[in-house]
């Protein structure tokens, strides 16, 4: 009878297996949409009220924002004025509204924004005071994208305008610094002036989108829009947004 060979001791195979380690972090860069509040006031009270309004008013925008990150601007706030800070974040996750960060802060602000862990977001500076009307035209850059946007795709000019030759289909999204020009029917998500630009517009030759936005002020166009299919233009005037025919200006 053959006698069996030894088989090689477990210790050895496993000596002889290759030595595992946790891979190392990995810090990259990336680009995100972040919905802008300006608050008016800071008394918490007042805005609690004026979430509750605008809840009544377009339930369905406030259902989009639902657990949305929000970033504070605080250019609408005088320096001296006491800003019940905690109030106003509680305020703001009461309503489903998620603060990650201020903008436009001044210096004693922003020491109060250290105390809650909040961080400064560079955006427009804070205004130092009126200042003298001119008359400026500034150089955009401009992206130029020739292809049908698909949905899930997102396209970002930076620090300029976008144009658009093909569809922009639903699920898709579409961001600019500036203007959003869409040559094609408009049916995701299209937001202009992300960086707090109001004078910034979104044209298209047929209005289908599921979202439009200029510098944080947003609506969703619904089909019994009457500029639902239509070629239009969507301005921003008094912090109100306007959808009106591409031919004319409505306020």
């Amino acid at each position: 009878m053959a006698k069996p060979k030894d088989s090689p001791p477990r210790h050895e195979a496993a000596a002889s297996a290759p030595e595992t380690r946790p891979g190392a972090l990995r810090l990259s860069g990336g680009v995100f949409t972040l919905s802008v509040l300006t608050l008016e006031s800071p008394d918490a009270q007042q805005l609690a009220t004026r979430l509750q309004e605008e809840r009544q008013r377009n339930p369905a925008a406030a259902a989009l924002l639902k657990n949305a990150p929000v970033v504070l601007d605080l250019s609408a706030i005088p320096a001296e004025a006491p800003l019940a800070l905690e109030e106003i974040l509680a305020v703001l996750r009461g309503a489903q509204l998620l603060p990650v960060g201020l903008r436009n802060a001044a210096p004693e602000q922003q020491q109060l924004a250290g105390e809650y862990h909040l961080p400064i977001l560079r955006g427009q500076e804070r205004p130092a005071g009126p200042a003298a009307p001119a008359s400026v035209v500034q150089q955009r850059g401009t992206l130029l994208i020739e292809h049908p946007i698909r949905s899930g795709q997102r396209v970002y000019a930076r620090g300029g305008d976008l144009i658009c030759l093909g569809v922009v289909n639903a699920g898709a999204e579409i961001l600019a610094d500036g203007h959003i020009h869409v040559y094609a029917p408009l049916r995701g998500r299209a937001l202009a002036g992300v960086a707090g630009d109001e004078t910034a517009r979104i044209f298209c030759s047929a209005l289908e989108a599921e979202l439009v936005s200029i510098a944080g002020l947003y609506r969703m166009p619904e089909r019994n829009l009457e500029q639902w299919g239509q070629a239009s233009q969507i301005f921003t005037t008094n912090e109100q947004l306007h959808i009106a025919p591409l031919g004319g200006r409505h306020t």
